[in-house]
């Protein structure tokens, strides 16, 4: 069955045969030969050993990815009755960003949800600027009620952070 171990390949013995004089039909008898050598199934096993790899490998990768994106989902709808947490919420989406698998609802959950956290980030801004406004007006009852018993500072910069804070504390 195996050719290779009587140290002849099956054409040094096909062409010993035609040397003889051995033909069939007028032309040279070739020997039976294995329908697949050692080699062949040797690479047949290595094929199907990374194909199903593979497999595993991708419903691992979506697996750890979808549990990810539900963890970040999950921070967000904490965030939303408490804005204290988006933060959390925020670094959690950032951190999908190095995924290995990331479908296309995925991908638009984290896009909508980091653009409405930026959004919510940005009207921050613009509350902090208001009550700068007032303050430079002198009114400073305004500048507090403007920013007043507001959470959403945590969503700003530090040095802003302690502007709002400095503002909130202000007596009117």
């Amino acid at each position: 069955m195996f050719s290779f171990l009587n140290g002849k390949s099956p054409f040094d013995v096909a062409e010993e045969k035609l040397e003889a004089g051995e033909t069939v039909n007028g032309k040279p008898k070739l020997p039976p030969a294995p329908v697949m050598g050692w080699q062949d199934g040797v690479f047949l096993v290595v094929l199907i050993a990374l194909i199903f790899g593979g497999y595993q490998y991708y419903k691992h990768t979506k697996q750890s990815s979808a549990e990810l994106f539900a963890r970040c989902d999950a921070l967000y709808v904490a965030a939303e009755a408490d804005i204290t947490g988006l933060p959390a919420a925020e670094a959690c989406y950032d951190s999908t960003w190095d995924l290995g698998f990331v479908s296309d609802s995925m991908e638009v959950l984290r896009q909508n949800r980091l653009g409405e956290i930026s959004d919510k980030r940005n009207a921050m801004k613009d509350l902090l600027e208001d009550a700068k406004d007032a303050i430079a007006l002198g009114d400073t009852a305004k500048a507090v009620g403007i920013l007043g018993e507001n959470k959403g500072f945590v969503l700003l910069r530090q040095d802003e952070q302690d502007e709002w804070k400095a503002i909130a504390g202000l007596k009117n």
